[in-house]
């Protein structure tokens, strides 16, 4: 049964620790070595770790480490002493001790270096504990400030992440136990190594810098996390290489800024460090002084960013193409190599387009290189003449859609463009402003007002989401995001009912138009749970075991077997949740379910209760955990232990309806059918309890009057 407890923090020496602290343990080792030497750590190559492991450099180190002799004690090779270290989970490293005279080094006898190695591995794990979190046995702030300070050992770049967490907890022993729920969470879901830096910020190291991948596993971390139930998620992101000092400091300042980008946000420092080449940023050249000239006075006017496709081998000079081909009236503004403005005044939104496509025509035409163009016009809305610089951006990003050679000029669907791009980073609040802007341009459009609505509910504004998804359904009743997205909406506002109804019609819609996808399998899925409607629950799980993406996700398995338990497949409840564990340690309603099953089925009362106290250990503040905990009791005739644990269940939910349904059994167990019968009532008047549920009360009512019927006639 270990595998379903929480790990306690533990002083063993692991492979992570020998990448992120290797030159700490290499100093330690070269300070309690009796002779001036110099030491490498390697790990083995079947060592088990997320981060880039270092390079062996030579052949003989290599072959030793192949060799499996690392479970040997400390030998010599090559002019060079090897000391193995013992890592967790049976996997080694070895220290290579050389730059010392071989025949110094061979004079130490066998039983020394014995000492020598014992001694090393107590210290090293004295070491190692310096570096842990001792709330969460998760490496601390010190830990990354090290790593991060550390000189360079490979070329192969890293990716960080700041996740800063809040969540609404009323005592400081209930912050501490959601903080340690967390650090296992996210030790289900990171791919990476785990730290926690205090005030609810965890840190996740992962091997690799890709930004595609960086900005997926962002989005990953703060959907996760909101499934949870957090208040506020933000996270902010950085790629590195080994060395850069500055990093630390970058990407907590891409924290603050996530924070002022919504509830949700999220950022990369690479924001903050070139704000300059971001797609719709300002100028930084003398080219915006030159525009704000040419626009002085002027009422009306085009404005046109030319650039050269890059897949272009012929690409030259643009400015040098562009400037035989303008007449007297068009201006040509320089920004870059393959960037140039052309100002056009008193020019019509019609006027400017035709000409500007009349000669991006005529350059790939020469055959020397092709350019796209994105173009706007002023007036425009209520933006400033300085706007329309940046929505030439958006239309030369809009322009990208239709490939090299494409003239856009700047509409509701380049905003649509830009607020996706404001989406993909984060910075909801600006999604919002885009999409916005597009519905005065286009009103009523679509996919607008999808987009808009998904980024409102990423703003918690769910009042307001709800409004836009309803104009898009007036239009389309089987728009399919409309109906995904409503249904979210209506969760988030905690009305399970109608959510329920729009994620059934979203359900059908891609059934019968073949649309893919396993989100709307998870919504439903829970939904039925939540409203004891078991059966309806089965089917829709099932689809999701089939997708491949739903097979590694512990919720799945955590609600099958909450499903099967409920309709009496004990056997395939418990496979479910041992599968759901194994995902996910710590998921403590799995363990909750799964300890209620093994008393009731008889598979071990007290693996069953060691796991129902497991879970409340992790946060007694969960009425469900509570719950499962005095049906246990109350199954093995415990009934004062039932009775408490249900009382404690019904302060944290007075209206937990299995509880009072418990409640009611445990009085009338303790004799008390006056009371019983009382809580028996309040289940039928509460207006939450399930058809089941209001069942199971009216047949207990029957039950005492019929009591009381029986007394009555005795009596007589």
């Amino acid at each position: 049964m270990n595998w379903l407890m929480r790990p306690e923090p533990s002083g063993d020496i692991r492979p992570d620790d020998c990448i992120l602290l290797a030159q700490l343990f290499e100093h330690e080792v070269e300070r309690l070595f009796p002779l001036p030497v110099t030491v490498r750590l390697y790990l083995t190559p079947g060592a088990s770790t997320p981060l880039v492991k270092p390079d062996i450099p030579e052949a003989g180190i290599k072959n030793i480490l192949d060799a499996n002799t690392i479970d040997s004690g400390p030998h010599y090779c090559a002019g060079r002493l090897c000391v193995p270290l013992q890592l967790e989970g049976g996997q080694g490293a070895a220290f290579f001790i050389g730059n010392a005279d071989p025949a110094l080094l061979q004079k130490f006898s066998s039983s020394w270096l014995l000492e020598f190695q014992s001694m090393l591995h107590q210290h090293l794990q004295l070491v190692r504990q310096i570096y842990i979190d001792p709330e969460t046995g998760l490496y601390n702030t010190r830990a990354l400030e090290f790593f991060l300070q550390s000189a360079p050992g490979e070329q192969a770049g890293y990716s960080l992440y700041l996740v800063s967490t809040f969540f609404v907890r009323r005592s400081t022993a209930g912050s501490f136990r959601k903080i340690q729920y967390l650090a296992g969470f996210f030790s289900a879901i990171c791919p990476g190594v785990l730290f926690f830096l205090g005030q609810g910020v965890f840190a996740v190291l992962v091997a690799g810098n890709d930004r595609t991948q960086r900005l997926a596993l962002a989005h990953t971390l703060q959907k996760r996390l909101k499934r949870e139930g957090l208040q506020r998620v933000h996270v902010a992101f950085a790629g590195f290489q080994r060395g850069e000092h500055n990093i630390y400091r970058d990407i907590r300042q891409a924290l603050v800024v996530a924070e002022r980008r919504g509830p949700y946000g999220l950022c990369d420092t690479d924001v903050l460090r070139d704000a300059e080449k971001q797609p719709f940023a300002l100028p930084g050249d003398d080219s915006l002084k030159t525009l704000k000239k040419l626009w002085r006075g002027v009422d009306q006017f085009g404005l046109a960013l030319f650039q050269c496709d890059r897949a272009q081998e012929k690409a030259c000079s643009i400015e040098a193409l562009l400037a035989p081909l303008l007449s007297d009236s068009e201006q040509l503004v320089a920004h870059s190599h393959d960037q140039v403005f052309v100002f056009i005044a008193n020019a019509s939104p019609s006027i400017t387009e035709s000409r500007m496509k009349g000669v991006a025509e005529k350059i790939t035409e020469s055959g020397r290189t092709s350019v796209s163009v994105g173009v706007c016009s002023f007036p425009c809305l209520q933006y400033p003449k300085t706007a329309m610089v940046k929505n030439c951006r958006k239309a030369l990003m809009h322009a990208e859609f239709y490939g090299p050679g494409s003239v856009v000029h700047f509409d509701y669907l380049s905003l649509n463009v830009s607020g996706d791009w404001y989406f993909d980073e984060g910075d909801f609040r600006q999604a919002v402003i885009e999409y916005s802007h597009g519905l005065k341009l286009h009103p009523g459009e679509s996919n607008l007002l999808n987009s808009l609505g998904v980024a409102l509910i990423e703003m918690n504004r769910n009042r307001a989401a709800i409004a836009s998804f309803t104009q898009v359904l007036d239009k389309d009743s089987d728009n399919y995001m409309a109906l995904v997205n409503l249904g979210h909406a209506y969760q988030m506002l905690g009305r399970d009912a109608l959510a329920l109804e729009y994620f059934e019609k979203a359900f059908t819609v891609q059934y019968h138009s073949g649309i893919s996808g396993t989100d709307i399998y998870q919504q439903l899925s829970r939904l039925y749970c939540r409203a004891g409607r078991y059966d309806k629950a089965l089917p829709v799980l099932l689809l999701w075991k089939e997708a491949k993406e739903g097979k590694k996700d512990f919720l799945l398995h955590r609600l099958l077997g909450e499903v099967y338990a409920e309709i009496g497949q004990a056997t395939d409840a418990m496979k479910a949740l041992q599968q759901a564990l194994q995902l996910y340690p710590h998921d403590l309603l799995s363990m909750s379910i799964l300890g209620l099953l093994y008393v009731e089925q008889g598979e071990g009362e007290d693996a069953g209760l060691l796991l129902l106290e497991k879970a409340i250990s992790i946060d007694d503040g969960s009425a469900d955990c509570w719950y499962r905990l005095s049906r246990a009791f109350l199954h093995m005739g415990k009934v004062k232990a039932a009775h408490d644990g249900v009382r404690r269940c019904l302060q944290l939910q007075r209206g937990h309806v299995p509880a009072m349904l418990l409640l009611g059994n445990i009085l009338l167990a303790s004799g008390k059918p006056g009371r019983a019968a009382a809580v028996f009532h309040r289940v039928l008047a509460a207006k939450n309890s399930l058809q089941a549920e209001r069942r199971s009360a009216e047949k207990a009512l029957v039950g005492l009057e019929e009591l009381h019927s029986n007394k009555k006639q005795v009596k007589q």
